[in-house]
């Protein structure tokens, strides 16, 4: 299977990003209704990291049973207000991120935030 690593720091790095993974998850098998799902999530953990942090890496690691994207900046954290919807960017937040998928972590600290999502062949 095809891994990615792409590096986001704009609009243009987010859309060819966002192309890229639909064409991986169409490759192993997810259907188009899934396909923008996963990349509609992933698009909204890229638009945080260039966002609040500058820039970010988006990882794809497709394999036989479905896909996990890592999303890592190097910002100063998410402040654990306790709301996952808030969003600023498509307007879906972690909360849409959580229900698109059918994983969600975060890890976030001072020396940033690493959200890794996965989703599953069905």
């Amino acid at each position: 299977m095809r891994e990615g690593v792409f590096h986001v720091q704009n609009l243009a790095g987010i859309i060819n990003m966002r192309e890229s993974v639909i064409e991986i998850a169409e490759r192993i098998g997810f259907g188009i209704y899934d396909q923008h799902r996963i990349a509609t999530a992933v698009s909204e953990l890229a638009e945080n990291a260039v966002k609040y942090a500058g820039a970010g890496t988006v990882e794809v690691h497709p394999n036989e049973q479905g896909i996990e994207i890592v999303c890592r900046d190097s910002g100063s954290g998410i402040i654990d207000n306790g709301d996952k919807s808030v969003s600023h960017g498509l307007g879906i937040g972690l909360l849409g991120v959580e229900h698109m998928m059918d994983e969600l972590s975060i890890d976030t600290g001072k020396d940033g935030t690493c959200v890794r999502i996965r989703k599953w062949l069905r």
